[in-house]
């Protein structure tokens, strides 16, 4: 082979490279841009559901974070997070045992179950932390939030408002009072019929003697 015809065939083969890395370039970088978005939207989504139970740890019944909670297994399927997932599972389990027992029972164990849940959350937020990038230890995680004394109070006052006004609705427990006033009105004087007949008569009775008296005079 000459070296003209090797030049030839090298020119071939680079020109061809070149154009399939001109045509396939923008389709490898854009699918590169895409997965980079879908991992970036992945870990926001992961983050919004860390950050809403760190931020509602201390009033955990928030509609917000039974929300966060009810996400988990959707976001974090990675096997690298089965431990956030397991966790979540022991919470879980925890939860509906709770809710399954009757109301003599939650007289005598709603204190240890609530402490129980709080054990359960820290362990799951202090996993679900590390798997994110922060490092956050239990004790921080149950101890370390602030809510205001007020706050709570308030929250108090609106359960207890909202148990009475159901109880009233419902016809249990306190009783409505209602207070009936009565006035009396004198009664509309109405002549009697007989009298109401009579009327017509007199007059007729009247025009008559009148007549009567102007022929005779």
């Amino acid at each position: 082979m000459t070296s003209g015809i090797a030049l030839g065939i090298a020119t071939v083969v680079v020109y061809v490279i070149t154009v399939v890395a001109i045509m396939v370039a923008p389709i490898i970088a854009l699918r590169v841009q895409r997965n980079a978005d879908e991992e970036r939207e992945a870990k926001s989504r992961k983050l919004w559901i860390f950050k809403t139970l760190m931020s509602n740890r201390a009033t955990r019944w928030n509609p917000v974070c039974v929300q966060a909670l009810n996400m988990i297994d959707i976001e974090f399927t990675d096997k690298s997070y089965k431990e956030i997932r397991d966790a979540w599972k022991e919470l879980l389990d925890h939860y509906n045992d709770w809710g399954r027992k009757t109301p003599e029972q939650r007289q005598v164990d709603d204190k240890m179950d609530v402490e129980t849940a709080a054990n359960l959350l820290a362990e799951l937020l202090v996993k679900m932390g590390k798997g994110l990038g922060y490092d956050f230890d239990k004790v921080y995680v149950k101890k370390a939030w602030y809510f205001p004394e007020g706050l709570g109070n308030i929250e108090q006052e609106q359960h207890a408002l909202r148990k009475t006004l159901l109880n009233l609705l419902s016809g249990q427990g306190a009783k409505l009072p209602v207070a009936v006033f009565t006035q009396d009105f004198q009664p509309i004087a109405v002549q009697p019929l007989q009298e109401q007949a009579q009327r017509p008569q007199l007059q007729e009775v009247l025009v008559q003697q009148l007549e009567d008296g102007g022929r005779h005079g």
